[in-house]
Order: C-alpha cells, then structure tokens, then sequence
C-alpha cells in the first residue's frame, strides 16, 4: 500500500503512525488501521497547503484531547476486570465454607458422630452468619463508600449477637437448651468470619497500592 502513496503521504503516515502510539494498546488494534485509512482520505483531500496545515492540527488537537481519555477509560476497565475477579474469588471462597458447615453438620447429624455434634452449634452460626452477614457486607460495600473492613465487623457483631440474644432469650425457659453452646458457636462465628475479612484487606492491600 505504501509503494502507491506519494512521497508526502508516505511521510504523513509515518509521522502519524508515531503519534497512534500515545493511544493505549488495545485502542490502536481496535481502531489505529480505521483512523489512518480516514487520515489519508482527508490527506488526499487537502490540496493546499493551508488545508494540509488545518489538517495537521486538526489531528494534534484531537490526539491531546482523547488519548489521555482513552487511556482512563483502559484504567477503568482494567481495574473492573480486577475487582470482579477478586469479588468472584471471595464469593466462592465463602460459598465453599458454608456449603462445607452444612455438609458436615448433616452428615454427623444423620451419623450421630459425636466429634462433629460436639460442634454442632458452631456450624450451625457459621452457616447462618455466613449467608445473612457476607451477603450485607456484599451489598453495602458496593453501595456505599464505607470501608470494607469496617462494615464487616459492624455487620457481623449484629449479624452473630441479634440471632444469639434472640434465641437465648425465646428458649431459655426450654431446660433442654444449651444458651451457653449457643452464645460460644455466635462468638466463634464472629470471630471465624471477621477474621478472613480481615485476612482478605490486608491480602488486598499490596495489589491496591500497586
């Protein structure tokens, strides 16, 4: 194609293939072979000099104004594609460990194993605060600017002591009720929960301030 062009557009595009390069990457392999064919259709175009010049600045003004754009808007979806990625992680990590509670609940339930019954009330609060407290601390950290770890331990301190009150208080009268097994199944689940979200923020703090 180049052997075709004369001698000024051959040196038009080479110039101006230097300047497709302060585009990000993946811009200048979506749209940099639509903008030359456009710019050498425009070059042909200017018969004068003058027109030429117009031209030229023309296609300075609109490189300063929309690369540094192009190049926020690559940012964005590259941090985008980062959050998602480490909120699918998250998700299935907590999934795996109320699925796995359950599980082992029913089965030393159905078995009468007493190693797992002995930690009956443990499992059960995990699963419980599991599924109410990481869905909230997912909701309100996607929709408010509160810090993440600060909503997890407000949300799990209420999420793990309204259930244990409740439940202490409607069947305490019941003499076959274990309130203390109750309230220490809450606490490790408070405990037990806290402690990945915590784990998890400082996991995240080096890739954030990368």
């Amino acid at each position: 194609m180049s052997k075709s062009l004369s001698k000024d557009a051959r040196c038009f595009l080479s110039i101006y293939s230097i300047l497709l390069l302060a585009y990000p990457r993946k811009f200048r392999r979506e749209y940099g072979s639509q903008m030359v064919v456009l710019l050498l259709d425009c070059q042909r175009d200017a018969s004068s000099a003058r027109a030429r010049t117009r031209l030229w600045l023309r296609t300075l003004v609109d490189l300063v104004r929309t690369a540094p754009g192009e190049h926020l808007n690559n940012m964005k979806e590259n941090k985008f594609m980062r959050n998602l990625r480490t909120d699918l992680i998250a998700i299935g990590a907590c999934l795996l460990v109320i699925v796995g509670a359950l599980l082992l609940l029913n089965y030393g339930r159905s078995h009468q194993v007493s190693s797992i019954l002995v930690f009956g009330y443990v499992l059960d609060a995990i699963a419980f605060t599991g599924i109410v407290g990481n869905l909230s601390v997912f909701l309100l950290i996607k929709l408010t600017r509160l810090r993440p770890l600060r909503v997890a331990l407000w949300t799990f301190l209420i999420v793990c002591l309204v259930p244990a009150i409740a439940i202490t208080l409607l069947a305490g009268a019941d003499s076959n009720f274990n309130a203390p097994s109750v309230v220490i199944g809450y606490v490790v689940s408070f405990l037990f929960w806290y402690g990945l979200h915590w784990l998890w923020s400082h996991k995240l703090k080096p890739s954030q301030t990368a």
